[in-house]
């Protein structure tokens, strides 16, 4: 069965825009079969608490948004992702934190899907302990960063397949934190645990209140500028496509 790994980000949450979208298809061996990773604008003023986690300044956006066309918000795009999964026959989709990405999918579009959150499916693998003073006992939710050092560069890492192995030396490190990077060290993790604890994967419909982005299109006054950041982007594009099965 081809799985696909999926992330956001956003300009918020839920009922902001989406600024980014990226998925990474794997087939049953973990071979990489295509990606999805395309960058969009808001509807709403442009939250600039968030540059500083995911960089995706107005300027950058709009640079990147000049090597593909397409709808310049992501309300207007989500069926072409549907269609990418349905191209290769996705049979789950792998999210870490669903509850909160699925969240800016429209519920048609929820409904056409069954998910595995990876978050709280490896809280026990994991094994992180709660903050001091944190409610409630067990385990916390590991963050993607978190999951990927134990599952897979710790002391106790999973072997990877032959596919991810020769796809992790083509791609390298992944340092900056946007949706095509975290979807490539999602999949790490998804190809480990699909080799070895399969039964673990439990992909399942998960519906959640959706709510459109408010306001009219909000003009952006500024101009594309590629930097650094843009082109570190464009070059973990090229390397991923080496690797296409």
């Amino acid at each position: 069965m081809n799985l696909a790994v999926f992330d956001l980000e956003t300009n918020g949450y839920a009922g902001s825009s989406v600024l980014s979208a990226s998925s990474i298809v794997l087939d049953g061996a973990g071979r990489i079969l295509d990606f999805f990773n395309r960058f969009y604008l808001p509807t709403e003023p442009f939250n600039a608490r968030l540059f500083r986690i995911h960089g995706l300044t107005p300027e950058r956006i709009l640079a990147l948004r000049e090597r593909i066309p397409s709808p310049p918000h992501f309300i207007e795009d989500w069926p072409d992702l549907m269609d990418f999964w349905a191209r290769y026959e996705v049979g789950g989709i792998v999210i870490h934190n669903a509850r909160f990405d699925l969240a800016f999918l429209p519920e048609m579009a929820q409904d056409s899907m069954r998910c595995w959150c990876s978050m709280q499916g490896l809280t026990d693998l994991c094994a992180l302990p709660q903050r001091t003073g944190a409610r409630g006992g067990g385990y916390k939710w590991p963050r993607l960063q978190e999951a990927v050092d134990i599952v897979c560069n710790g002391p106790s890492a999973l072997a990877p397949t032959e596919a991810a192995r020769r796809a992790e030396e083509a791609v390298g490190a992944c340092s900056a934190h946007v949706s095509l990077a975290d979807c490539f060290e999602l999949y790490r993790v998804t190809v480990r645990i699909q080799a070895h604890h399969p039964g673990w994967m439990r992909f399942e419909p998960l519906r959640l209140p959706f709510r459109i982005p408010g306001g009219k299109p909000y003009r952006i006054d500024a101009q594309p500028r590629h930097d650094g950041f843009t082109v570190g982007l464009l070059k973990l594009e090229q390397r991923l496509r080496l690797v296409l099965a």
